[in-house]
């Protein structure tokens, strides 16, 4: 491992624990299991069950299990890389399910040795550019948690604990890090000891330092552009392609609420309506849905303009037939709905629909 971790001199701003938050998706979980050695603690059948729980319902595959066996000081962890069912009997094996020989346990020390040993991994991973984790540590000891600094009296099996004298450097430390971690906890107590789990949100130390000619040199933010380049360039790919899409139905919608003028001339009469998307004009008389219509000789609907998008449709009302460029536009065939209706995009500007040698002209503007 490099060189012992220290705290940061800068705290992460929102962003950037997002930012990391984001990173550790694409990598597993660091697992502490802190086991108390002490015969005091004495494993019974309920606590090696939550164990067998712990390691068979709540490892997931690229998770890493740190086993870290203490008493009186931590001993070196033992590191398992879970990759599926078929590590759990080796991880069981590893684990201490039996008291050591020591009687004291310095709870206030194996938590500095703890949650700096963690601080470390994520730092190391920051330093090698490698996707930073999400941390937890499940300890099984019958001493309390988070002795206040120079309260160590309050544990008989470590009143003198040097990481629990008031102002000493181990202590200060031990502090500093309970302090700047962002841990939840929870805990049952399945025998003479509590399990307790402490979840600790991927983070790391932010260290940043003056250069000369102004500014400074930061870590944590070259490495998230390291890390999420690639994710940031898709999302903004992403965000174009659906802006453009966007854009481009807005545009859509806009141009149908944009009322067109639509002048229809049947010999000297000229009529114009303002048409939007789904209004219908009615030839000859009023039709279903039409709130205008245009007036014909014969007197009767013989069919129907209606605008669809940017599209005007030209229609029939049986029994009659227009004539467009020579091809008939009717609806009923012996009693059969026969649907030829034209449809004229908007760009073709001018055309003539003939009903029984009577030219109506149909003109369309903006």
């Amino acid at each position: 491992m490099t060189s012992p971790v220290v705290l940061g001199n800068r705290p992460l701003s929102p962003l950037q624990q997002k930012g990391l938050d984001w990173v550790q998706l694409w990598g597993g979980r660091d697992v502490a299991l802190a086991i108390d050695l002490t015969e005091s603690v004495g494993l019974n059948d309920s606590g090696r069950l939550h164990l067998r729980h712990i390691v068979e319902q709540t490892l997931n595959k690229g998770d890493t299990i740190h086993i870290i066996p203490f008493a009186t000081t931590a001993r070196s962890p033992i590191t398992i890389e879970y990759q599926g069912e078929q590590d759990i009997p080796k991880i069981l094996e590893v684990i201490p399910m039996d008291a050591g020989p020591e009687r004291g346990t310095d709870i206030q020390c194996a938590e500095l040795y703890v949650y700096r040993y963690l601080a470390q991994l994520n730092q190391r991973q920051l330093q090698q550019q490698q996707p930073i984790k999400a941390q937890s540590v499940i300890w099984l000891t019958d001493a309390p948690l988070n002795i206040p600094q120079g309260e160590s009296q309050r544990w008989t099996e470590a009143p003198n604990s040097p990481c629990g004298i008031h102002n000493s450097p181990r202590a200060d430390e031990r502090s500093q890090w309970l302090g700047t971690l962002p841990m939840t906890q929870r805990s049952i107590q399945p025998g003479q000891f509590q399990l307790t789990v402490v979840d600790i949100p991927p983070t790391v130390q932010e260290f940043c330092t003056p250069k000369p000619g102004g500014g400074e040199v930061c870590l944590v933010n070259s490495y998230l552009w390291g890390q999420l380049w690639w994710q940031l360039l898709l999302v903004s790919l992403l965000g174009m392609v659906v802006g453009s899409g966007g854009l481009f139905f807005f545009i859509r919608w806009l141009r149908q609420q944009l009322p067109w003028t639509v002048t229809v001339a049947v010999g000297d009469q000229e009529y114009r309506f303002p048409l939007k998307h789904a209004g219908k004009i009615g030839l000859g008389e009023l039709v279903s849905g039409s709130l205008y219509f245009v007036s014909l000789p014969c007197s009767e609907a013989v069919g129907f303009l209606l605008r669809q998008h940017n599209t005007l449709r030209i229609g029939t009302v049986h029994p009659a037939k227009l004539t467009y460029r020579g091809q008939q536009i009717y609806t009923n065939v012996n009693g059969q709905e026969i649907d030829t209706n034209v449809f004229v995009p908007r760009n073709n500007e001018f055309v003539i629909v003939t009903y029984n040698d009577i030219d109506i002209q149909i003109t369309i503007t903006m």
